[in-house]
């Protein structure tokens, strides 16, 4: 190395080449990359899930649901296109955009959390049994916890400099994006041989994916945790067909050429450093499919960006504009285009005819015009990554030993961590490195790379001083990201107090409870209901609760704990919410629930319903149908136990596949054999007659029944 006396009078080392590292940045752009998919695809999906609530509440007149509602879907809709934007690229453009996002979804994540709390802390349930408060709650927390440390490496990367240049780094990737023009393929008509096929392709993927995203969650744990793993599967499926979508989708380099007049960008690489589509990994390839994928959006700006494809690829690989050709004519083309090409970007490989191509390129004094770089090696073995870059570097040294760059090869040890290299005029080089492995830490360096092509730092010039990397941490905006937090966090709470805390109504000594979304009328009707049937009266203070969560209403009934288990007790108020359900709500599903003081659930009620044959009743629990009971009711009126001058009651449900049949009698009777035997005549003919001559368990039961005495019958 030579030395030169500058100016200033010290002493500067002339450097053949020049390092350029980009791990701060590189490890900022992986955070934000983080958001990518829980922007598009999470806040996507997310802001289509809230429309159907946001048109029931104004289409109920509830003004403060429909301005939050609204407000969250805007949100997350603003969210997935940012995150859509930023796509595959790195525009510090978009950064801007992500500075108004991420607050907002980091308080759209906190209320949704706190809102899903306040849901557990009110109605008392295990937060365990819920899987879809469950998931709602680890939904929000994901999004405030994405946000603030994206919105954090925004503001750091927007305060980079890249050393040597002393240059901010978003100035500098702006200056380079404002050079480059529109890409081709969405300005002109460019023919897509395979258009068809891949509509169909990603319209079964999107319907997958609608059907998945749409399908009910089942409330039972076990039945959701299955239910979320065949959903898994499916997801996959979809998105597999999804990106094999787009690969129908790509134009052909000739189809590209045609239209593009502009001096293409050749891509060379080895056929096995090509990104291969595994049914595996199509979840993170829907919006991130391979480096050169990044590589075709920043290049086809600039000219076309060709490539030749591999005869094993019948439908081509997402990326470069690629063109078959045969093994006789192939490298005629690639010498062509080395000519023709304003730029050429190379992986570095192993392979013989990738070497050939960089021996050509050396030949045809284009070295100067050529971006080479590694690909992504992957594999968590540092061992192993190190001897395939060992391998892929000693062939770029025996290609580049004649040449003037050999000394800065041989002179370099840093292969690891080095993402693209430049050849300059003068001899000297520029090596981009990154201790970051991540995909942005490659694509970084072939932007960084391309803006040296185009505007070369003076840092090259001999004796010139290296500028340091300088990085003020934005303590300022840090804090105020979480005061502004902070600040979303308080209003989220007082919105959840003022909006979810329950109205009472009154009806005698009675009192009626209801939370939004339930109304005041529909809380009038229900109370109203309970009055007439003297459920609320003078001679009892009684509390009942009525709330409504996926269009289902639940009523709690606040009861002494000691009644939990009284059938008679529980199936009368089973009987009241089928009838409210029926009578007072419209056929809306109803659950009923007892609980204690507290409002935390002792039981829930099976959906009960009451029929009468005379002065008899006859009460069916779920699962027995309307029509099962009508049939075991009409064959006991028949043969003469329920008559209009004998008040009589019987409960007919089934549990554990076999049905249950509860004959209240008075004690006295189980001790008689007369009237256990005429009892087990009557059961048998039930069985036979009305219930498919299926087994059936008497019980002879007290009136709270409970039962005295039990026996399984068989059908005739």
């Amino acid at each position: 190395m030579s030395t030169e006396q500058p100016a200033l009078g010290w002493p500067v080392s002339a450097p053949r080449f020049v390092e350029i590292d980009i791990t701060r940045p590189a490890r900022a752009l992986g955070v934000l990359r983080l958001s990518d998919y829980t922007l598009v695809v999470g806040c996507g999906l997310g802001a289509f899930g809230i429309l159907p609530d946001l048109i029931s509440s104004t289409a109920h007149g509830r003004g403060v649901e429909v301005v939050v509602e609204g407000l969250m879907a805007v949100t997350m809709a603003f969210a997935a296109y940012t995150g859509w934007r930023h796509v595959g690229i790195i525009d510090p453009r978009v950064w801007r955009s992500y500075l108004r996002v991420f607050p907002a979804l980091a308080g759209v994540g906190a209320l949704i959390s706190l809102a899903t709390a306040f849901q557990w802390s009110s109605s008392g349930k295990n937060p365990l049994e819920d899987v879809h408060l469950l998931m709602s709650f680890f939904g929000g927390l994901w999004f405030a916890g994405l946000a603030i440390p994206g919105f954090v490496r925004v503001m750091l990367l927007r305060r980079m400099r890249v050393a040597p240049m002393g240059v901010p780094l978003g100035k500098l990737l702006t200056g380079l994006i404002e050079r480059g023009g529109e890409e081709a393929p969405r300005i002109t008509r460019v023919e897509r041989p395979r258009f068809r096929r891949g509509v169909v392709f990603a319209a079964l993927g999107a319907c997958v994916l609608l059907a998945t995203t749409l399908a009910p969650v089942p409330a039972d744990s076990q039945k959701a945790s299955a239910f979320y793993k065949v959903t898994l599967q499916f997801n996959t499926l979809a998105f597999f067909l999804i990106v094999r979508a787009r690969r129908h989708f790509q134009v052909s380099a000739d189809s590209l050429l045609a239209v593009d007049k502009r001096p293409p960008i050749l891509f060379l690489r080895s056929f096995t450093d090509d990104e291969r589509q595994q049914y595996g990994n199509s979840q993170s390839a829907l919006l991130d499919f391979s480096l050169e994928t990044r590589l075709a959006n920043h290049f086809l700006h600039f000219g076309p960006f060709i490539a030749v494809g591999s005869s094993k690829d019948t439908v081509p690989q997402p990326g470069a504009a690629r063109v078959l050709l045969a093994d006789d004519e192939w490298q005629a083309r690639v010498l062509g285009w080395m000519e023709s090409a304003s730029l050429i970007v190379m992986y570095c490989g192993k392979t013989k005819w990738v070497n050939w191509e960089l021996q050509k390129i050396i030949e045809r004094g284009r070295s100067t015009s050529l971006i080479l770089m590694l690909p992504e090696v992957k594999g968590w073995r540092t061992s192993k990554r190190r001897k395939d870059i060992a391998e892929r570097i000693q062939q770029l040294r025996e290609a580049f030993r004649s040449t003037q760059w050999i000394e800065d090869l041989t002179e370099f040890n840093d292969f690891l961590g080095l993402r693209a290299m430049l050849f300059r005029a003068d001899g000297s080089m520029v090596m981009v490195r990154s201790r970051s492995r991540s995909r942005d830490s490659y694509h970084l360096a072939a932007l960084i790379a391309h803006q040296q092509l185009l505007d070369p730092m003076p840092a090259l010039e001999p004796g010139a001083a290296r500028v340091a990397e300088r990085v003020r941490h934005p303590w300022r905006w840090i804090g105020a990201s979480v005061v502004g937090t902070a600040a979303v966090l308080v209003a989220a709470l007082f919105y959840i107090g003022v909006s979810n805390e329950p109205s009472r109504l009154a009806f005698k000594k009675g009192e009626l409870y209801y939370a939004k979304p339930v109304t005041e009328a529909e809380a009038g009707r229900v109370g109203q209901f309970l009055l007439d049937r003297e459920y609320f009266s003078d001679g009892k203070a009684v509390t009942v609760r009525l709330d409504r969560n996926d269009a289902r209403y639940q009523l709690q009934f606040v009861i002494n704990p000691s009644y939990a288990d009284d059938l008679i007790f529980a199936t009368q108020l089973g009987v009241m919410g089928h009838d409210i359900s029926r009578d007072v709500l419209g056929g809306t599903p109803l659950d009923v629930l007892l609980s204690d003081n507290r409002w935390k659930p002792l039981r829930a009620v099976p959906a009960s319903a009451k029929l009468t044959f005379g002065r008899g009743e006859l009460y069916y629990t779920d699962p027995v149908t309307a029509e099962q009971a009508r049939a075991v009711g009409d064959l006991l009126h028949k043969l003469g136990f329920f008559t209009d001058d004998r008040s009589v009651s019987v409960h007919l449900g089934r549990e554990q596949n076999i049905y249950q049949i509860r004959f209240v009698i008075n004690r006295s009777g189980v001790d008689d054999p007369s009237v256990v035997k005429d009892f087990r005549v009557l059961t048998r003919a039930v069985a036979a007659q009305a219930l498919g001559n299926e087994p059936v368990m008497l019980h002879l039961c007290d009136e709270e029944l409970q039962t005295l005495k039990s026996e399984r019958i068989l059908g005739q």
